[in-house]
């Protein structure tokens, strides 16, 4: 089988960064930080790069596994760190994914259709993409380019469109810090669940042309373009609108075009943009959460049936996604979400150091080591620490069930 280029791997990780999270959660950000959601956002954007370049060598170090940061944290700091880096990572992508797949019908539902067919159109869009990423990833990499490129189109419409049409209006960004340090890590933590895509590239190493080379190249490229993509649309959300009109609304740059009065079909575009960027953000998650069920059953953390064939793992990830629909916040749930998520990218910087201890072989080295792998250690326990009351104490609940299960499989394994 044809392995995926550069290109198609980028694409798959900006499928899943320049997303649901830009389009949907964006405005919920600046409801939180007011105008310094700008510095939030850049805020997740270092400790993204940081994590970025961890999984990077970690990537390049150990090209010939799939399950990204499950097999990094299990090959670096042992079994039971490893299931409970890979449990977490697969309830998170599952959990993102309902969400995700939540937004893309509520999306389908405000253009007309009845609100009926809100839940029913989140199990087929994640039945449907489930089915494409079993026919092989070389169709899923074909869909996410031309996903991506949409949402870009999109994205590249809406800042265009309010540069060139709003006006700069002082009153829109003041006062600059309307909100306490908490609103600002609060708008960080939102953020990131935009920025946390970035990781299924490291998952795809074994199916990458070159992939101790590539991937590390892919994780940084998408990240930098994200970034800047990320920081334009907040400027232009502000500039189009005072930052205490947003709210909580889950269609930000709708609203913002409407304010300035852009043209229908501008607004158009952007719509349907949105509604792109949920479907390959569930596909990049349905592909992640897979591959991660898929080695965690090769490794035996998992039962063995999990880790034969495609069908298995992918039909797992998708029952806990059609499983979680039943949540229904999409604000909460990311917040949940991102528990697992920032639990494993605090190990990254640790999984860097001992590799390096064990002298692995790689062709990539992340740059000032270990002031990177120190600074993202710090960063994300202190994110990890401002994500609220109910992401803690869900985040507490999945980590005393995970153990559970690693318990009565490592025990299975000796009978």
């Amino acid at each position: 089988m044809k392995k995926l280029s550069f290109w198609q791997t980028t694409a798959i990780g900006l499928g899943n960064i320049v997303g649901a999270g830009i389009f949907v959660m964006a405005g919920s950000a600046i409801n939180a930080a007011g105008p310094a959601a700008l510095i939030a956002f850049m805020m997740t954007a270092a400790l993204a790069m940081t994590v970025g370049l961890n999984s990077a060598e970690l990537a390049s170090k150990m090209p010939e596994v799939e399950g990204g940061v499950y097999s990094f944290a299990k090959a670096t700091l042992g079994d039971t760190v490893g299931f409970l880096v890979g449990w977490f990572r697969l309830i998170s992508y599952a959990i993102s994914g309902a969400a995700v797949a939540l937004g893309f019908s509520g999306y389908f539902v405000s253009l007309g259709f009845s609100a009926a067919l809100h839940f029913p159109l989140a199990v087929l869009l994640i039945l449907a993409l489930s089915y494409l990423e079993v026919r092989g990833i070389r169709m899923a990499a074909r869909a996410e380019v031309v996903l991506i490129i949409v949402n870009m189109l999109g994205l590249a419409a809406f800042v265009t469109t309010v540069l060139m049409m709003g006006k700069l209006t002082t009153s829109n960004f003041e006062p600059f810090f309307p909100q306490d340090a908490m609103g600002i890590f609060t708008a960080a933590n939102i953020a990131f669940f935009a920025y946390s895509g970035f990781n299924t590239i490291a998952t795809l190493t074994p199916d990458v042309q070159d992939g101790d080379k590539t991937v590390p190249h892919a994780i940084l490229f998408s990240l930098i373009i994200s970034t800047i993509l990320y920081e334009l649309v907040v400027f232009s959300l502000l500039l189009a609108l005072n930052w205490a009109s947003y709210g909580s609304l889950s269609n930000p740059l709708s609203i913002a075009l409407s304010s300035i009065g852009a043209p229908i079909p501008i607004s158009l575009v952007v719509a349907f943009s949105a509604l792109t960027a949920t479907l390959s953000v569930t596909l990049s998650l349905i592909i992640a959460g897979s591959r991660t069920t898929k080695q965690m059953g090769e490794d035996g953390t998992l039962p063995k049936i999990f880790g034969k064939g495609s069908w298995i793992p992918t039909m797992v990830v998708s029952g806990i996604m059609i499983t979680s629909l039943g949540l229904g916040n999409v604000m909460s749930i990311a917040l949940v979400a991102n528990f697992g998520v920032i639990f494993s990218y605090l190990l990254s910087g640790l999984e860097v150091i001992m590799a390096r201890k064990r002298r692995l072989i790689g062709r990539f080295l992340s740059p000032a080591y270990p002031l990177v792998q120190i600074f993202s250690i710090a960063l994300s326990a202190i994110m990890l620490t401002m994500l609220g009351i109910q992401s803690l104490m869900v985040g507490t609940a999945t980590l005393v069930i995970g153990l559970v299960v690693h318990l009565i499989q490592n025990e299975s394994r000796r009978v």
